[in-house]
């Protein structure tokens, strides 16, 4: 009879370790592990932005500083997330599993605002009016049409539009999802050159209103409005030879209404002058967007008096008096 410390259990190998090892290494804590979910998901997207600055007339000097992209639902159009990103765009958080059409643009102009930006097809751009102080030097023209809406020109607005774009549902671990989107203006830059005035000597400022502009555009499909707007168009640019630059923005022309561009002339006296020149078939098949105005009716006479302060494009300064004012402390 054998002993009952005779009867020996050989020991279990399981690739090569004995149990008794493999159950010290499952039950010893392990420093270097942390528990993690299977799959986390991630609901960020990368928006890549490039800026289009090939313009005509215009020379882009800046990237735009800030650009708000926005995500809508494209079912139903409803407005679903958005973010503030720099101009060459960076990472959004959407919902994954869904559809979006998605619009880009720059958040940072001066004259151009965008409103009903939470409506798909309803967000558009437009600038403000200009004051009645700016009206009042416009007296004439508004005696012609008074429900006329004068506005200032619109900066360079840098759109960019993308439709039925799927996020997929995906996890930290799968590849990124990229969006690459190019902003192009929605703002045309127009030249006029007028030659030329006669008696240019006597003049002291030169500002002008352009009828027949389209007052906005929509942002989804780039569509003129059919409101009629003016251009103010301030400070233009006039030389000793007569000659008139003037370089404008503008959302486009409507071909329906008439342009008129009215030029008004201060001169050295205070007096104001205005001369009309209907320019309605320059826009159309004008790539160069250049528009020449040959006239001699722009006659400017010398007026009987002078304004203080000179003016034209000579101005005087009166010299300067000493003036001696006591301050008690």
């Amino acid at each position: 009879m054998r002993r009952w410390n005779e009867f020996r259990i050989p020991a279990i190998r399981i690739t090569g370790l004995p149990l008794t090892a493999m159950l010290a290494a499952v039950l010893l804590p392990c420093g270097a592990c942390q528990r993690r979910p299977l799959s986390q998901v991630d609901n960020n997207v990368t928006v890549n932005i490039e800026i289009e600055k090939h313009i005509v007339n215009y020379t882009v000097s800046r990237d735009p500083s800030m650009m708000r992209v926005m995500f809508f639902d494209s079912e139903s159009g409803a407005f679903a997330t958005h973010a503030f990103l720099p101009a060459d765009g960076g990472r959004v958080s959407v919902t994954p599993g869904r559809t979006y059409h998605i619009i880009a643009y720059n958040f940072d102009t001066e004259y151009t605002i965008v409103g009903s930006e939470y409506l798909w097809n309803g967000i558009y751009a437009t600038t403000n009016e200009v004051p009645e102080s700016v009206k009042t030097r416009l007296k004439t023209r508004a005696d012609k049409n008074a429900d006329e809406i004068i506005v200032y020109e619109p900066d360079h607005h840098f759109v960019a539009t993308k439709t039925n774009v799927y996020i997929p549902a995906r996890s930290v671990d799968a590849p990124p999802v990229v969006i690459d989107l190019l902003a192009e203006t929605i703002v045309e830059t127009w030249h006029l050159h007028i030659d030329k005035v006669q008696g240019m000597e006597y003049v002291a400022d030169v500002s002008g209103v352009l009828s027949g502009m389209a007052l906005s555009k929509t942002l989804a499909d780039r569509e003129k409005s059919e409101a009629e707007a003016s251009i103010f168009l301030e400070s233009l640019e006039y030389r000793t030879d007569g000659s008139v630059d003037i370089v404008f923005n503008t959302f486009g022309h409507n071909p329906g209404l008439i342009q008129e561009i009215t030029l008004v002339i201060t001169d050295i006296g205070g007096a104001s002058h205005e001369f009309d020149f209907d320019i309605s078939d320059r826009f159309d098949n004008n790539p160069d967007q250049y528009i020449l105005i040959e006239t001699p009716d722009i006659v400017i006479d010398e007026p009987d008096s002078v304004t203080d302060s000179g003016g034209g494009i000579a101005p005087d300064v009166d010299e300067w008096e000493d003036v001696d004012i006591g301050i008690e402390i």
